[in-house]
């Protein structure tokens, strides 16, 4: 099988809110918006196509689920399955059972970190600090539990996931 290089970038949060801004959401890669916007600039030539990507169901074997996605996920669980407030255990459960569904979480995401949770466990946990962090997640919540804000319940009501079977 050939193997491409995919250069790693990082870019700052408010671009990387931009770009979300142009995307279309869960079919657009960061990738697919630059290069849509690089074409318009007439940098790339319009039509080319890039190095085929694997599925989600080819990658997900492999790869880790970025951040951003168990970000959206929280927030939609949290809102629509929890009324906006859950206790940690039951509400990260409910996002690992629908990711699962979805097919977004693979055999990467299943491996155990050092403190026995699975590494999507670990990464829900560190999307919910970032969400705290741009004031979605209430921080004077009770410890162990998950509280949206009124700006995430906002963010919650603008978020949509892949239809689920």
């Amino acid at each position: 099988m050939l193997q491409y290089y995919m250069p790693t970038i990082r870019v700052d949060q408010d671009v990387f809110e931009g770009l979300q801004q142009l995307a279309k959401p869960f079919v657009d890669s960061p990738s697919m918006v630059i290069r849509r916007l690089l074409e318009d600039r007439g940098v790339l030539a319009k039509g080319m196509q890039p190095a085929r990507q694997k599925s989600r169901a080819e990658s997900s074997a492999t790869t880790l689920t970025p951040q951003p996605v168990y970000e959206k996920y929280l927030l939609y669980v949290l809102a629509r399955e929890f009324n906006g407030q859950g206790h940690k255990r039951d509400v990260t459960h409910a996002i690992v059972k629908r990711m699962m569904k979805d097919g977004f979480i693979g055999a990467a995401d299943q491996e155990l970190v050092s403190t026995g949770e699975t590494k999507a466990e670990n990464t829900i946990t560190w999307a919910r600090n970032a969400l705290k962090q741009r004031g979605y997640i209430n921080r004077a919540a009770r410890r162990g539990i998950w509280e949206l804000t009124p700006e995430g319940k906002s963010a919650a009501s603008k978020v949509v996931l892949p239809k689920s079977d």
